[in-house]
């Protein structure tokens, strides 16, 4: 049997299941419950997070360029930790290099960024300049099974929060790697039928008609958001 970290999916939506929070205007109520989802995955554990590429672009390296580092000779599609000694993780799956980055730590969490063999030797090249770690999904698309197995062997990754957005978390789900599902319900109802909801799975690629979930636990914390917990 494959080893691979604990996976916890953690999410915040409103009543009608939306999940862009830029989307609900910024009144000091709003900002305020939008909040919660920092309180309650710290309330979880200080553990590595993951999350998917327009996730990491929107929220944390805010449309940044790609930067690529000119005349590099080709360097082997070997996988690469810049800092064997991280306590924690801040992992994003970038399969075409689109990410921008700058640094190596995102919020005191060392950054590992996911990539396919078909990136270019330049864009490597300023990963190891910079000091970000980064491993190999696949050839030409991402293996969550491969990524995880990488994670838990590499950087020593046993237990990982999946925080996002709807494909990731939907490609976790589709390969059975959701070991516990946490929902914040907020008392906010969005009604805009363009916001996305918790998980998106390509219909060609589904590979059941429903997941099912065991509740384990429901906590009504502070201003009225209900802490939903689940076992898979």
């Amino acid at each position: 049997m494959k080893q691979r970290p604990y996976t916890i999916c953690l999410m915040m939506s409103t009543l009608d299941g939306k999940i862009l929070g830029d989307k609900w205007g910024d009144s000091p109520q709003i900002k305020k419950l939008g909040g919660k989802f920092e309180e309650v995955h710290n309330l979880i554990g200080s553990y590595s997070w993951i999350v998917g590429r327009t996730t990491m672009e929107k929220d944390f390296t805010k449309f940044a360029k790609p930067i690529y580092k000119p005349g590099t000779p080709s360097i082997p599609r070997t996988d690469v930790n810049a800092n064997p000694d991280a306590a924690t993780y801040a992992i994003a799956i970038d399969a075409q290099a689109k990410l921008g980055w700058e640094k190596s730590e995102m919020h005191g969490d060392h950054v590992v960024t996911v990539l396919t063999e078909s990136v270019s030797d330049a864009y490597l090249a300023h990963l190891q300049d910079i000091g970000v770690s980064y491993i190999f999904g696949g050839a030409a698309e991402i293996d969550l099974n491969i990524v995880l197995e990488k994670l838990y062997n590499l950087f020593k990754i046993d237990i990982l929060m999946v925080e996002g957005g709807r494909h990731l978390n939907g490609s976790f789900l589709n390969e059975g790697l959701i070991d516990e599902y946490h929902h914040l319900l907020l008392p906010i109802v969005d009604g805009n039928h363009d916001n996305p909801a918790m998980f998106e799975i390509d219909s060609k690629a589904k590979r059941f008609d429903a997941a099912l979930f065991k509740l384990e636990e429901v906590k009504r914390i502070e201003d009225d958001v209900l802490w939903l917990k689940y076992k898979s």
